[in-house]
């Protein structure tokens, strides 16, 4: 090994920022040195030195990047505790997604990622189907760890076929406690939707655990300018691209689509409570669920929200899904979507389902049958788009629409839960200094979805302004490239858990606003489906941080060190990857795949 250092090409500007943080300090502990010597071992001992590590993180997601560059080089740091140095790599958030999901890239060990705290996440389902053995390897499928592991399968497919929600809760807990036995991802801290207002032009209301972020469509509608002007909401300019809304990849953006200007039949509200927007829902048994739609709910253009639209609705979702046009789309074993009459729906599924009524009911804003068909969105789901104004089944009427510039709404006062009180202009700024320049100037009167640095100036520099941090039920996770070394190892992913200094990650990047995660759940202690703790396992003694409890968990299982405090593998080590690149995991290494008649 060289002591040159290892990266092709200079990279961009943070790139370079966060390898000077990061990797410079792991020069002495990753170098060139003498590696014989004793450690946790004698040179005849040692096994195979780890190489430095590579962690990607997404570069292009305006604050949750900037607070994702914050921790970054205090991740770096706490591994380097253990003798093994660091390289954090920027990467856009599409190309690292596809990258995982196709095993492309296996110089990365590390990825440092986070998720949307959309309403449809308040079932983990989604995320944890992230986990599932089959998704795993070159199958396109989002098992982004590569994590392998017949048990934990087994349990959360168990838990989908419950027959009632008290067992399905019941399954989906001891799910969630064996990823925390076997440390499968690393749970960091609760993602915080932080935004920011302006006290003198708006009497904000809506906030709650959901924050002031897309993702939380209360706010819209709770909130009140104080002059009765129009409510200009700062937004990213992905949001204003298209009117075909359901081709969204990005959450937020699909989020303000979803749930702010249709609504679905049903979701969470600010404080995570269920709230029927659209009709009731009636979980009959495990594989039935029937909606009943209020006779008040109506579309913006007036017509009624019919049992038709909304079978409509979800065949087509399933439509698009199929087609590779809806990135959002889930597959559902749907036996029959009845329509009795004009506001029954009557869902049946080839087996037991009852995540639906949390998930995908929650997720899909209905949509108004006539104008989907007169856009062509049936025979060509990802090119219809709609002229204005927009039909939808929410509180908002979308009136005009100039694609990377803004979103102009209208109220409507035919939706039965929701009242919007006056218009709201969506307004694109090309990022978030703009937004905020522009809140300062009061140009703009809400941001949401700021970072933690630009929440400081607001509350320190912006006079008449505030801004408010919400600790969500999603998580800032390391997810481990489970399947290569060093990572594939579940004592290594453990004892980098066991370093982790949160404590200060929150105090730099979160302002100290939130808790520290110390389990490893994928999902955060927030969550309305967060198991009783005495079910889960830890392996950080403090929030600071234990790089001794570390090193003593490398030890024990074998791990050693050289006379430059290199780590070194245990002697046995087998470090070849748990299957080829480019293919799946085999039912001869993991029978399960045969016994519960999974398709890789």
């Amino acid at each position: 090994m060289s002591c040159e250092n290892e990266s092709s090409g200079s990279g961009v500007d943070r790139r370079s920022v966060l390898k000077a943080i990061g990797v410079a300090g792991a020069t002495g502990l990753a170098g060139c040195g003498d590696q014989s010597g004793s450690g946790g071992g004698s040179g005849g001992d040692l096994g195979e030195r780890v190489s430095t590590l590579q962690m990607e993180y997404w570069s292009d997601y305006g604050g949750f990047t900037t607070t994702q560059e914050q921790m970054a080089p205090i991740i770096s740091s706490s591994v380097e505790e253990l003798g093994v140095g660091m390289e954090v790599v920027p990467v856009s958030i599409t190309t690292q997604l596809s990258q995982m999901a196709n095993d492309e890239n296996r110089d990365n060990n590390i990825s440092f990622t986070w998720w949307v705290p959309a309403a449809d996440r308040l079932d983990p389902q989604e995320l944890l189907n992230n986990m599932r053995l089959d998704w795993a390897g070159a199958n396109g499928q989002s098992n982004y760890s590569n994590y392998a592991d017949c048990e934990f399968t087994e349990l959360l497919l168990e838990q989908t076929t419950a027959e009632t929600p008290e067992e399905r809760q019941e399954g989906m807990h001891e799910a969630i406690a064996r990823l925390s036995e076997d440390c499968a991802i690393g749970n960091l801290a609760p993602v915080a939707n932080i935004g920011a207002y302006r006290t003198d032009m708006v009497d904000m209301g809506g906030v709650g655990n959901g924050g002031i972020a897309r993702s939380n469509a209360e706010w819209a509608f709770k909130s009140q300018t104080t002059d009765g002007d129009d409510m200009v909401v700062a937004i990213n300019p992905i949001a204003t691209e298209t009117s075909n809304w359901l081709t969204h990849s990005a959450s937020m953006p699909e989020a303000m689509w979803q749930h702010m200007i249709h609504s679905p039949i049903h979701k969470y509200n600010e404080n995570f409570e269920l709230t029927e927007l659209l009709g009731s829902v009636d979980v009959v048994n495990s594989q039935e669920i029937v909606v009943e739609l209020f006779d008040d709910a109506t579309f913006t253009n007036g017509d009624p929200v019919t049992s038709e639209d909304v079978k409509f609705t979800f065949e087509q979702i399933q439509r698009g899904g199929e087609a590779g046009a809806y990135p959002g789309a889930a597959p559902v074993p749907y036996d029959a979507i009845e329509t009795p009459d004009e506001q029954t729906v009557r869902f049946t599924f080839t087996e037991p389902y009852i995540p639906f009524a949390r998930t995908t009911l929650m997720r899909w804003g209905i949509l108004h049958k006539q104008s989907f068909e007169e856009a062509g969105a049936v025979e060509n789901p990802g090119g219809a788009q709609f002229e204005m104004p927009i039909v939808s089944s929410g509180p908002l009427e979308v009136t005009e629409l100039q694609r990377g510039t803004r979103v102009v709404t209208e109220p409507h006062d035919g939706h039965p839960t929701y009242e919007a009180s006056q218009p709201i202009i969506f307004e694109a700024y090309r990022n978030e200094e703009t937004m905020i320049t522009a809140l300062e100037a009061g140009e703009c009167m809400i941001t949401p979805e700021i970072s933690p640095p630009n929440a400081e100036r607001v509350n320190n520099e912006i006079d008449n302004a505030q801004a408010e941090f919400a600790a969500t039920h999603t998580s800032y996770n390391l997810q481990y490239v489970c399947h290569t070394a060093p990572c594939k190892f579940p004592e290594f992913r453990k004892a980098v858990d066991a370093s982790m200094n949160r404590q200060q990650m929150i105090g730099v990047a979160l302002a100290g606003e939130v808790e520290p995660e110390m389990y490893p759940t994928y999902i955060s202690k927030n969550h309305p489906m967060y198991p009783p703790e005495d079910m889960l396992s830890g392996w950080a003694e403090s929030p600071q941080g234990s790089p001794d409890v570390a090193r003593q968990m490398l030890e024990d299982a074998g791990w050693g060190w050289d006379g430059n405090d290199n780590l070194h593998y245990p002697p046995d080590a087998d470090l070849d990857p748990l299957w080829p690149q480019g293919e799946v995991p085999s039912a001869e290494d993991f029978p399960c795949i045969e016994e519960l008649g999974l398709d890789p």
